[in-house]
């Protein structure tokens, strides 16, 4: 692909429902207020039927031919950092027990230049269209592991409670596993003066009302801000992968994780693939 080529995503993506890339367009701009209204009521925006049927067959077909190269991940992450707690707080509390992560990813590097999933991440309309929505600067990361990512999860395999680190995540289901996987939030759980703790530990003592559960179609596509929210995916069941892309972004031009995160990631800081595009854009922001 070259890196002045703008990828062709017209067979992959329902331009027809979503003209996104069409700046003039009515439809655009509704689409665009209606996410608006839906991020202020609950911190997430879905868009049913993103991917085409076709689009959505050629997706998750490349990532079965590619699931044997993912990095198993199995860790054990607190919600709050142990050193912010009230040193009072006994050892059996909620907030003293690790959440656990177990999941498969394949990390950016393992979609080559063929990749239909790596064209529609480089596609230009999503980081414009994103920006109206967030009224913020959105840009493609140039990672070579973490701009594009697809996680997978089955046989009780899950992402228990959380919070992300970065303020709005964008994903899209490829597939659901056969049952379970469901996506879990309490919407704007915390913000920058209320840390949220009481409504977090009614979640990990299973007494709280507010929790959301949204079982999505494959082909959805989700903004959502998981910074503000606790949020998990419940246990995959069954031996077919509940698989999701993790499409990153910034506000800034040219960024990058460290070595630190691409291991944790990957398994490995070299990358067996370095986008010729994603180049040009970081050589264009230094």
């Amino acid at each position: 692909m070259s890196t002045m080529q703008a990828p062709d995503v017209s067979h992959l993506v329902d331009l027809e429902r979503y003209p996104i890339d069409d700046l003039a367009s009515p439809k655009r701009r509704e689409l665009i207020e209606n996410a608006k209204a839906s991020l202020r009521e609950s911190g997430l925006a879905s868009f049913p039927g993103f991917l085409t049927e076709k689009g959505l067959a050629t997706c998750v077909a490349e990532v079965e031919s590619l699931k044997s190269k993912a990095y198993a991940r199995d860790l054990l992450r607190f919600i709050y950092p142990q050193e912010t707690l009230d040193p009072l707080l006994p050892a059996d509390h909620p907030f003293r027990k690790p959440q656990p992560l177990i999941q498969r990813m394949l990390s950016a590097d393992i979609f080559d230049g063929e990749s239909e999933l790596r064209k529609i991440y480089e596609w230009g309309g999503l980081p414009p269209f994103f920006a109206e929505i967030l009224d913020q600067s959105v840009h493609h990361i140039v990672d070579p592991f973490l701009s594009l990512a697809v996680i997978m999860m089955n046989n009780g395999q899950t992402h228990d409670w959380h919070f992300d680190g970065n303020d709005w995540v964008v994903t899209l289901l490829l597939q659901r596993p056969e049952s379970g996987g469901e996506f879990e939030f309490v919407p704007h759980t915390r913000d920058k003066a209320n840390p949220g703790l009481d409504r977090v530990e009614a979640v990990l003592r299973g007494t709280s009302e507010e929790v959301i559960s949204v079982s999505q179609d494959a082909g959805t596509l989700v903004l959502f801000y998981g910074d503000q929210s606790l949020h998990r995916v419940a246990p995959s069941n069954g031996t077919r992968d509940r698989m999701v892309a993790a499409f990153s972004y910034d506000n800034a031009p040219g960024f990058v994780f460290n070595e630190k995160v691409h291991m944790n990631a990957s398994g490995r800081t070299t990358p067996l693939y370095v986008s010729p595009r994603l180049s040009a854009m970081a050589d264009a922001a230094n």
